[in-house]
């Protein structure tokens, strides 16, 4: 639902994110936000849809979500079009539902196969969820604080 939102909404979100880590914190005002945020270890909006979208793609490639989802993704050694392929190998999901609308680009079939791709492969060859959850926020916390 919050993929693929324009800047201007991202940021109000982020607002609301940053009020509450200084409410948790009671910090001021005047305090910078990022040493808030990263002492609570606390994504960014953008970093937070993008942990929710993959962690969804993850659950379809297991098979832990009902099948109007999992008919969604497909691995890329499943797409007809890309059999014997390099890609089909790599655990990338294949992204079959490219419309030309802007608003096309937010559904989960388009948004959700561009966030899961984008992953390093280690994150991608992990299969339980719990092990894959903590990767995957450690990834997106160091991407964001670029730590």
């Amino acid at each position: 639902m919050f993929a693929g939102l324009p800047a201007c909404d991202l940021q109000r979100l982020q607002s609301v994110l940053n009020a509450a880590a200084r409410l948790v914190t009671n910090a001021s005002r005047r305090n910078h936000i990022t040493p808030l945020l990263c002492g609570r270890h606390w994504l960014p909006i953008q970093q937070h849809f993008d942990y929710k979208l993959c962690v969804m793609v993850h659950r379809c490639l297991h098979e832990r979500v009902p099948s109007y989802l999992m008919e969604l993704i497909k691995p890329s050694a499943a797409a007809h079009s890309r059999a014997g392929l390099t890609s089909a190998e790599s655990r990338t999901v294949a992204d079959l539902h490219r419309t030309l609308s802007s608003l096309g680009d937010r559904a989960f079939a388009v948004a959700a196969p561009r966030a899961w791709n984008s992953l390093p492969f280690f994150l991608l060859s992990n299969y339980y969820a719990g092990c894959f959850k903590n990767n995957l926020k450690t990834h997106l916390f160091n991407v964001a604080f670029n730590l």
